[in-house]
């Protein structure tokens, strides 16, 4: 018997280049109408969605899944090899990026003297984001997946931030941790171009996690080759 394709972007109704973000906001939205426990609530719709939610909320699982996807859209388009595909998308880690307050740009610049402050190198170089990316020039047009490296807090799961004796965190209530949030964009960037990602209410690594900063600001730079 074949398998019947389910596409899980249709179910929750986003974009197949939907941000974590999205996909989320639109399984609360969904699983708030279509729950058992609500008043004409549909358990084998929310099975759905759920399962849709479970796959398309997590890196690994997605990407296994956009391969499958992307596949079914060529069979519909009756395309039969990856040579007739107009557009590819260009995926970009995390290692692409540069921090513009690093140990190596400051000391060229003469600002890690002591008692000079983070902020104030910043307002001295006239920097206004916070992460640069630098993109070859066949990727600016798009469409891109980018995997952007941002800290996160994670609290405490032995004290709950609660314990100046905590054996576990020495006290400090929450550690560092560095993760990556995804980023798809459709393309058409500039030079200069500054765009903003917002992590408000997206949590990493469940209830007891959260992001440092709200908005990461990232600049887009172009390498150009002769």
């Amino acid at each position: 018997m074949p398998t019947v394709f389910v596409d899980h972007y249709n179910l929750l109704g986003i974009s197949p280049v939907a941000s974590a973000e999205e996909v989320q906001r639109a399984f609360r939205k969904l699983a708030k109408i279509h729950h058992p426990d609500k008043k004409g609530g549909d358990p084998l719709r929310f099975h759905s969605i759920y399962t849709a939610y479970r796959i398309l909320s997590q890196e690994s699982t997605r990407r296994r899944f956009d391969e499958v996807f992307f596949r079914h859209r060529l069979k519909q388009a009756g395309l039969n090899s990856t040579n007739q595909i107009t557009k590819k998308v260009f995926r970009v880690g995390a290692e692409r990026f540069v921090y513009p307050t690093s140990v190596a740009s400051l000391a060229k610049r003469g600002l890690l003297r002591k008692k000079f402050r983070s902020r104030d190198r910043r307002r001295y170089l006239r920097i206004d984001y916070d992460l640069e990316l630098p993109l070859l020039e066949r990727e600016m047009p798009g469409p891109l997946r980018i995997y952007v490296p941002v800290v996160a807090r994670i609290l405490c799961p032995d004290c709950l931030g609660s314990d100046l004796d905590c054996y576990a965190c020495n006290g400090k209530g929450s550690y560092k941790a560095s993760r990556t949030v995804r980023l798809d964009l459709e393309g058409g960037l500039s030079e200069g171009q500054i765009l903003q990602l917002d992590l408000t209410g997206l949590r990493p690594d469940g209830p007891l996690s959260y992001f440092k900063k709200k908005t990461i600001r990232i600049k887009i730079t172009c390498i150009r080759t002769k």
